[in-house]
């Protein structure tokens, strides 16, 4: 609607991928473009970084659009972003938009999923668990043992780190709560460990809490063989004010 629109007049030259056509004639700035700005506008980090997984992912939420939504196509990617930052580095909001982008990923399917990989995967100096963005619903072919095992061809992984194998998947209560889904996630599970991986399910409960997904984390950096070094006296008050930021309850 007119009234809902703001008009702005823009007297220099528009960057290459700046716009986009979505009629015979009408264009909308590119989610590139928008990304950069709103780095140009934004003073938080956390925020900034959940943007750029919800543009890169399969989901939406408020922060692009009114009612949620699931099983869509990302609206741009991870490498598009970043090679509009690049290509226009004196633009507004590059640098920020660069910053922000080392910690986003392509493909999540969730916020949930986001906010997991975020607490899992952020440097310890910004409250999280320090064992580095995983791979968003990583592809890994079946081998023959396991087609046998679990019927399938392939498996999607919700938050992977390839090289080490080691698979954790979030468990929402909606997905994985009647017994076909029970069944199903057995037969997955030991697809994947017949082929060497390690697969660890974090629940809804276990995510929404600090002192478990602390002790799950531990599990995961000791498979990752990564050394725990906190060098922040106050590095749990550090994980609370990430879990605010994310949307996540701080109960122990």
């Amino acid at each position: 609607a007119p009234h809902a629109c703001r008009f702005r007049q823009h007297g220099s030259h528009m960057p290459r991928g700046s716009l986009m056509r979505v009629a015979e004639h009408a264009w909308c700035v590119s989610p590139e473009l928008a990304f950069v700005q709103e780095a140009a506008r934004s003073s938080d980090r956390i925020r900034l970084m959940l943007l750029g997984w919800e543009v890169c992912g399969t989901y939406c939420t408020e922060l692009t659009r009114r009612e949620a939504a699931y099983d869509l196509s990302p609206l741009t990617s991870t490498r598009r972003i970043r090679e509009f930052a690049q290509r226009n580095a004196a633009l507004r909001g590059s640098k920020k938009a660069l910053a922000a982008l080392r910690f986003v990923a392509d493909g999540s399917a969730s916020p949930r999923e986001t906010m997991l990989a975020l607490a899992l995967g952020l440097p310890l100096k910004d409250g999280g668990h320090a064992l580095g963005m995983p791979a968003m619903n990583h592809q890994v072919k079946a081998t023959d043992r396991a087609q046998i095992i679990s019927g399938r061809s392939s498996f999607r992984c919700d938050l992977c780190w390839p090289d080490a194998m080691l698979d954790v998947e979030y468990q929402s209560r909606e997905v994985h709560a009647n017994e076909e889904s029970r069944i199903d996630d057995s037969r997955r599970a030991n697809a994947l460990a017949s082929m060497g991986w390690t697969v660890v399910a974090i629940t809804n409960d276990e995510l929404d809490s600090v002192s478990t997904l602390a002790e799950i984390a531990k599990t995961l950096r000791k498979h990752l063989r990564l050394r725990y070094r906190p060098s922040f006296d106050d590095h749990y008050a550090r994980q609370l004010r990430l879990r605010r930021a994310l949307g996540l309850p701080t109960h122990p």
